[in-house]
């Protein structure tokens, strides 16, 4: 662990906390939750694939207590396995036992893998779901074995569509992840809100304001202000054009899937009832084309195009989606997940208030 001191703001402490510890605490707790050792270990490298990478708002600090809130509730079972309901050659339709969400998105994304190695491509879509996290991780499985993973969610409907002030369909996130020859894989990972309900969460704890465009409070007026955001509804990224991507994922998950789609998906915050999200998994094979080599090379080259791309007037260098992203994983590996002391007591007490029992120091 390291410490720092001051980080630009009076008073305050930053810790860096190993990797290592952060895994040997989650798995403590995943143990205590009853999350078999498997499922523990997939839960927790989601959780700090998202911290390491600097996705902090779908990382290990966030994420973790989420999920020892909703097993608690009943929401989440531990021990569920997904089974796999319809099976074709490139195909399958899984229902997701309402297991662990990075669990269930884990095997998912497995099994769209297999199908595709021999098929070309391989699809499957999920329902009876929970929240996974960062799209990206799983898109990631794919790419480790020379192969593009795309990944889509839906969620609660908080996001209104083009010109109106209603919420029909969720952030809906979506990732595609490709890999490359000698650069790290091209990631896109977004939601199709123009943000999510943890960038504006993050500006209310840092008392900011979010920028126009972002969201309408509960009346349907465009707001600033993040805590009538969060009360309120959140705006399609980029107008028309998320609006027509979130209506596509919710159309490639829970229309798919025949289950909820769009209003009809349960809010996320109410742990009175299952959450019901849907997954989609796309599994593409570059051997059944073109070849890995030669898609390899593409890939390069389009990314060498674009990195070496002159700059605009006020801008450092040009970056391919997914690099800065890999900068800060190599950073982070290196010196430990940012947190301030003061959301590390925060975290502590959280995990208390839900009977969990650890030691403070193992984290530091």
């Amino acid at each position: 662990m390291v410490e720092t001191s001051g980080v630009g703001v009076p008073g305050v402490t930053e810790l860096n906390i190993e990797p290592v510890r952060l895994r040997e605490f989650g798995m403590d707790l995943m143990t205590q939750l009853g999350v078999p050792q498997e499922k523990g270990e997939i839960c927790i490298e989601a959780f700090l694939f998202g911290s390491l990478r600097g996705i902090d708002t779908h990382g290990f600090f966030a994420l973790l207590p989420r999920m020892v809130r909703e097993i608690r509730a009943g929401m989440i079972d531990p021990k569920a396995d997904s089974c796999v309901i319809k099976r074709k050659t490139a195909t399958a339709l899984i229902d997701g036992c309402r297991g662990p969400g990075p669990v269930t998105a884990f095997q998912s994304m497995n099994e769209a893998m297999r199908r595709c190695r021999e098929s070309g491509i391989g699809g499957v879509a999920t329902y009876n779901c929970n929240h996974f996290g960062a799209a990206s991780f799983y898109g990631y499985q794919a790419v480790k074995e020379d192969l593009i993973g795309l990944t889509f969610s839906n969620a609660t409907p908080r996001v209104v569509p083009h010109g109106g002030r209603e919420g029909v369909h969720g952030t809906n996130p979506m990732s595609f992840a490709i890999p490359a020859g000698k650069y790290p894989p091209l990631v896109v990972d977004i939601a199709t809100s123009a943000s999510s309900a943890g960038k504006i969460g993050q500006a209310l704890k840092k008392g900011e304001k979010i920028p126009e465009g972002w969201a309408l409070d509960q009346n349907g007026h465009p707001t600033i202000d993040p805590e009538k955001a969060l009360k309120g509804l959140f705006l399609p990224m980029a107008g028309h054009k998320g609006y027509g991507l979130g209506l596509v994922v919710d159309i490639l998950t829970g229309a798919l899937t025949g289950s909820f789609c769009g209003k009809e998906v349960p809010a996320l915050e109410d742990l009175t009832t299952p959450y019901g999200a849907s997954f989609c998994m796309l599994a593409l094979n570059p051997s059944c084309f073109a070849g890995v080599n030669m898609f390899k090379e593409k890939v390069d080259r389009l990314i060498e195009d674009c990195v070496t791309c002159p700059p605009m007037d006020g801008v450092e260098r040009v970056y391919f989606p997914g690099e800065l992203e890999a900068i800060e994983e190599e950073r982070r590996t290196r010196i430990g997940v940012p947190i301030q002391e003061e959301d590390l007591d925060r975290f502590y007490q959280n995990l208390r208030d839900h009977g969990l029992d650890f030691k403070e120091d193992v984290l530091i």
